[in-house]
């Protein structure tokens, strides 16, 4: 199992681990989500909690195992975030954020996920060769479609930059 730290792993039974630093332990259950602090060794990793932090502790690698696909990857087959089919869902979605009050929180999960989200203002950095850098500032409802959109303009834009520097 190739864990890195950020990754999450899932507990295979429940049990009890000691506190990395300081005194105690903690008790987990089955099926229960850790989050990846660091890598001990082949034997061992440093977690924590994935619902809101806590103190690290370790765990064997016998004791967890990796979820059959990552937070955000399409499994084989199925739709795109950003394809039209399903952009009602997100719509849908937006729209109950704004009216809890949880857009904030939307906006998190939907960077995190990698699907549109709410549409916010980017500063995107995107190197032009040479030392140069470009920073832009754009609308969009995330920071990939973002990144898209400079680099279509940044094409649209050469022929025109060619021709004035002619």
């Amino acid at each position: 199992m190739q864990v890195t730290k950020g990754d999450y792993v899932l507990t295979r039974k429940a049990g009890s681990a000691r506190f990395l630093r300081g005194y105690g332990s903690m008790g987990y259950n089955q099926d229960e989500e850790l989050l990846v602090t660091s890598v001990a060794n082949q034997h061992w990793l440093n977690v924590k909690r994935a619902t809101g932090g806590g103190n690290v502790f370790r765990i064997s690698r016998d004791l967890v195992y990796q979820p059959a696909r990552k937070l955000g990857e399409i499994p084989a087959g199925s739709i795109a975030a950003d394809d039209p089919r399903i952009a009602w869902l997100f719509e849908d979605a937006m729209r109950l954020a704004d009216r809890l009050g949880l857009c904030s929180d939307f906006d998190r999960i939907a960077d995190a996920l990698g699907v549109p989200g709410r549409t916010r203002t980017f500063n995107i950095k995107i190197p032009a060769g040479d030392g140069i850098e470009i920073v832009a500032k754009v609308e969009a409802r995330s920071k990939k479609l973002a990144q898209q959109l400079i680099l279509e303009r940044l094409q649209e834009a050469q022929p025109r930059m060619k021709e004035l520097s002619a």
